[in-house]
């Protein structure tokens, strides 16, 4: 027969919940290294002409659908040099804290689809813990050429 202790219980207790902290620090370290390799990736990459044509194809498919925008893409707020503030606060000047690639979208659509009439914008999508998590990034346009 095993016998019971409470020093039994508090040892089990504890060792359960070094465990789950250990996995805790393990996913957060995990995390923290996608988050890097993503942010490299982000700073270096480069819109190729295969990129923009699937965001058109994208771009006439919402049209087609009805829709009014595209969310072409999100990405973490912690990647903007401010953590997404002048973003989620709609200030000015809030298309300059955008990050490497996620900047070369606007420069894009600036150059290429804003004298089409299509619209940009940037949006705080979800708020986890409330803070500001995901951007993302929409081309609009208008309902009717009226």
């Amino acid at each position: 027969m095993t016998t019971l202790t409470i020093q039994d219980l508090f040892s089990e207790k504890a060792a359960l919940a070094a465990k789950r902290r250990a996995e805790a620090e393990a996913a957060d370290a995990q995390h923290s290294a996608e988050l890097a390799a993503f942010s490299e990736r982000v700073q270096t990459y480069e819109i190729t002409d295969e990129d923009r044509e699937r965001a058109i194809r994208r771009i006439r498919r919402a049209f087609d659908a009805g829709d009014r925008e595209l969310m072409l893409i999100k990405f973490p707020s912690v990647l903007c040099e401010d953590g997404g503030r002048r973003i989620n606060n709609h200030l000015s000047g809030w298309q300059d804290t955008l990050p490497g690639v996620f900047r070369k979208i606007y420069l894009w659509w600036d150059k290429e689809l804003k004298p089409g009439g299509f619209t940009f914008s940037a949006r705080v999508i979800d708020f986890p813990g409330g803070m500001p998590g995901d951007v993302g990034l929409f081309i609009g346009w208008p309902q009717s050429l009226d």
